[in-house]
């Protein structure tokens, strides 16, 4: 009975601090996922409380990873952890990134509005695949794009074409190195975490810039928040947070000192916006071309002109 008690007292306790929305900092939403649904509250912001864990612990903290800056600088990272002083430093990589890797943003892109853009960006890309025999990672950033282009590939070709939920990440990730010549569809849990080294990956196909979904719950709070403090939420949250994403994403390729491979990144905004040169700011000094001819010569070993 205590123990029924004591459960009931909680989830009381939890209803009456769901139903006071008037405490600032915090959003409330909800998801519904067939005959369940799950309400959450989720802070706006971690600095203040992480900022004063910071502050009253007597220790060294170090902060390291591939993906802190973004456009050469850690305002991002320090201002969400309420890092307010700190060391810092950006170490040059081991890699020869303009040896190893080629960068493409094809110049002849299809347009997004248009009913077949998922046929003709499939179109583009699959001789470019079929030419590198596979090898490749094609990272998504919604699930309606996944699922077509898979569908389109194993229409279109022979290669194994391997889609993210259709097995468990490590076994498809074990399928795709035993395999050798296959192709990994996926998007989200994919964009991140995964080391494959050597020949059996190539090549990394991202379909798009990684924004985040403007109606997202969080991030529609926290653009809101953004505005109220008299913030730019587009160059201080959406941005660096798409940044860090897409340097997740291409960093999925180059994973030792001997591997060589190209990534193709298929948005025009890249080098038609002002926004763009962050994103190349942030990203490896790869060798960049707008041609995928150069591409399939990088990727077979030919000279480039």
């Amino acid at each position: 009975m205590d123990s029924i008690f004591e459960r009931t007292e909680s989830i009381n306790n939890q209803l009456i601090r769901l139903c006071d929305t008037a405490i600032v900092g915090y959003c409330y939403w909800y998801e519904s996922m067939g005959r369940q649904f799950g309400v959450h509250i989720t802070p706006l912001t971690v600095a203040d409380k992480f900022g004063e864990q910071l502050n009253n612990k007597e220790a060294a903290w170090i902060f390291t990873s591939a993906t802190l800056e973004v456009g050469g600088t850690f305002n991002h990272f320090c201002q969400r952890l309420g890092i307010e002083e700190a060391e810092q430093k950006i170490l040059h990589s081991p890699f020869d990134y303009p040896n190893q890797s080629l960068l493409c943003v094809p110049r002849y892109l299809p347009a997004t509005n248009q009913n077949n853009t998922l046929q003709a960006l499939g179109e583009m890309l699959l001789p470019i695949i079929e030419a590198n025999k596979g090898r490749c990672f094609v990272l998504c950033t919604s699930y309606l794009m996944m699922r077509g282009l898979a569908e389109y590939f194993r229409e279109n070709s022979e290669l194994s074409i391997l889609l993210q939920g259709e097995m468990p990440k490590a076994k498809l990730l074990e399928q795709f190195i035993h395999e050798t010549h296959s192709v990994l569809v996926a998007t989200s849990s994919f964009w991140e975490g995964v080391d494959v080294r050597g020949d059996a990956l190539s090549l990394v196909i991202i379909d798009k810039l990684p924004f985040t979904a403007p109606d997202e719950p969080l991030l529609k709070a926290r653009i809101e928040d953004c505005r109220l403090q008299g913030g730019d939420p587009f160059n201080d949250i959406q941005i660096p947070e798409a940044v860090i994403t897409l340097k997740q994403g291409v960093g999925r390729l180059i994973r030792d000192v001997t591997d060589r491979g190209a990534v193709i990144i298929c948005d025009n905004r890249l080098v038609m916006r002002n926004y763009g040169e962050t994103f190349l700011k942030s990203l490896p000094n790869s060798t960049r071309t707008r041609d995928l001819n150069k591409v399939v010569q990088f990727l077979q070993n030919e000279k480039m002109d």
